[in-house]
């Protein structure tokens, strides 16, 4: 198991793996995102609700742009840090929940943070699990606080920020 001071040492995090017990007491992986997790990652898109997806990029999407797919899965291990959640190993690993943080240029001690969890895995603490990690990963590079956009009914996120103890503030724009 990784501690926060073990995260600048992991090789940029490309190393980083552990297992992760959920709620309902079955165990799974977090790893961090390689460049090869593209179609996996394309693949969960492709099981989750339109109401996932909503919650995840703030509107309805049906694909993701390859733009916007080569920009997710480019992860630096500082500035850009993504953790994925699986089942199965090899090719029958399946991406079940990712989680990532970008540094704002403006104010590097800031990342906004997002998630987006497979919906059959959702209420089983992946959330919180993915949340908690990368804060102790932000910490071990100096950033110091998370914004995050999210819709005012995704109560299932809000939930996940209030019970970890994180101040909420809110815009309406």
């Amino acid at each position: 198991m990784y501690k926060p001071n073990e995260f600048e040492s992991a090789g940029s995090l490309q190393n980083f793996s552990m297992d992760v017990l959920l709620r309902d007491g079955s165990v799974l992986r977090m790893r961090a995102l390689q460049q090869s997790d593209r179609e996996p990652l394309i693949a969960l898109l492709n099981r989750c609700s339109p109401e996932t997806i909503r919650y995840r990029f703030l509107r309805m999407i049906t694909s993701l742009p390859d733009s916007l797919v080569d920009k997710l899965v480019e992860v630096d291990g500082r500035n850009h840090v993504a953790l994925v959640v699986t089942q199965g190993e090899g090719p029958d690993e399946k991406i079940l929940a990712v989680g990532r943080y970008f540094a704002e240029e403006e104010r590097p001690q800031v990342a906004e943070v997002s998630f987006m969890i497979e919906d059959a895995m959702q209420r089983r603490g992946l959330g919180t699990i993915l949340l908690d990690t990368l804060a102790d990963i932000a910490r071990s590079h100096n950033i110091t606080r998370f914004s995050a956009d999210v819709l005012a009914d995704n109560r299932q996120m809000l939930s996940v920020f209030r019970k970890a103890g994180y101040g909420l503030s809110s815009n309406i724009s």
